[in-house]
Parts: structure tokens; C-alpha cells; sequence
């Protein structure tokens, strides 16, 4: 990814707009919204949010990474954890077809597995993919 890509937003990352939503829960106002706010703005939740809608996943897991490498359990709106939950909670295909990210996010847990468990956070399905 080039440079600033922290200063884009996810439609001009991604060179789409998605149409005015036509649902007008809570997670997908927030969703629309979000896709048009630079991510350098994204806090912990946002992208918490995202992943967890599996929306746009390349642009959002190293955004991700940068935050749980800053602080591992950084809480978004839920819990202690809760983003770290997201991410290891992503489909085993996203993670086959990236490996690299895969290693990062194991590279940040392997050591500090214990504090995971403790928090009750699900890294085995993750885990399974070594």
C-alpha cells in the first residue's frame, strides 16, 4: 500500500461507493459512514466494527495490527480485547490467502497466549491455521 493510504477512506481505497443503505440499523449507518472517514480518524471500535462485518479486510487488519501492536487488548466499545477478538475471529480464508498478516498477528499473541486466555478471548480456530 502506498504511503498514505491511513489518509484515505475506504471508497477512495477501494475506487467504490456503496449506495445510500436502505436499513437503517445502528451497525449499518455506522458501516456507510465509516467507508467515507479517512481511516487515519478510525478508533479501536471502528475497525473493530469492520472486521467484524468483514468489511474490507485488506486495508483494515494492518490498521488493526498497528493498534493491537500498540496495546494488545485495546478495548473498543465491548471489552478489554474485544478488537483482538475480531481478528482472530476472521475466516480461515482470509488468513490462507494472507499469510503474512497472519504471521503478524501471531507474532503479537505467541508469547503473551496466557493473558488471552485469561481474558477469555477464542484464538484456537487462529491458532489452527499455523
Amino acid at each position: 500500500m502506498e504511503g498514505n493510504w491511513r489518509e484515505k477512506t475506504l471508497e477512495e481505497l477501494e475506487a467504490t461507493s456503496w449506495d445510500e443503505p436502505d436499513f437503517a440499523s445502528d451497525t449499518v449507518q455506522k458501516t456507510h459512514a465509516l467507508r467515507k472517514t479517512p481511516l487515519a480518524r478510525f478508533t479501536a471500535e471502528d475497525v473493530r466494527i469492520l472486521i467484524s462485518q468483514r468489511i474490507s479486510l485488506p486495508y483494515l487488519v494492518p490498521l488493526a495490527i498497528e493498534k493491537l501492536q500498540q496495546n494488545l487488548f485495546v478495548e473498543g466499545d465491548f471489552y478489554p480485547g474485544d478488537l483482538l477478538q475480531s481478528v482472530l475471529s476472521i475466516d480461515e480464508a482470509f488468513w490462507v490467502n494472507n499469510r503474512a498478516l497472519w504471521r503478524q498477528v501471531f507474532e503479537l499473541i505467541r508469547d503473551r497466549m496466557w493473558e488471552v486466555e485469561e481474558r477469555y478471548i477464542n484464538a484456537e480456530p487462529f491458532l489452527e491455521l499455523s
